[in-house]
């Protein structure tokens, strides 16, 4: 199935603290991002008594070495977050934040992650 898409998705892996205002919620690990939106998959819960997260919320996105971002819950399931950004990229920062999600900037000791 062909599925068209308004924007480009890149695939990410950043660690990422979900926040409701100055309160986290949980963490998570940011595997996709576009101009519009973002997937955070791997959501675990800030203590043991999560609070519920609901479609619609405005929720602040903040990716490790990144400016953290609002974005609105559009879907959620298994572990995984869909979210739609307040406010667009501009393509710069964009291109900043994947780079960064990338490990571009990370210092070597950083990248050494996993086999």
């Amino acid at each position: 199935m062909l599925r068209i898409r308004a924007h480009q998705r890149y695939a990410v892996r950043r660690v990422v603290a979900i926040l409701r205002g100055e309160r986290r919620l949980g963490s998570g690990l940011l595997v996709e991002i576009s101009q519009e939106g973002c997937r955070i998959g791997c959501v675990m819960p800030a203590d043991m008594f999560p609070e519920p997260i609901e479609n619609g919320e405005v929720l602040v996105v903040a990716p490790e070495g990144a400016d953290p971002f609002e974005a609105r819950v559009r879907w959620s399931g298994n572990g995984t977050l869909g979210f739609r950004l307040v406010r667009a990229f501009h393509h710069h920062e964009l291109d900043r934040l994947i780079r960064t999600c990338r490990g571009e900037f990370d210092t070597p000791e950083a990248r050494e992650y996993g086999t």
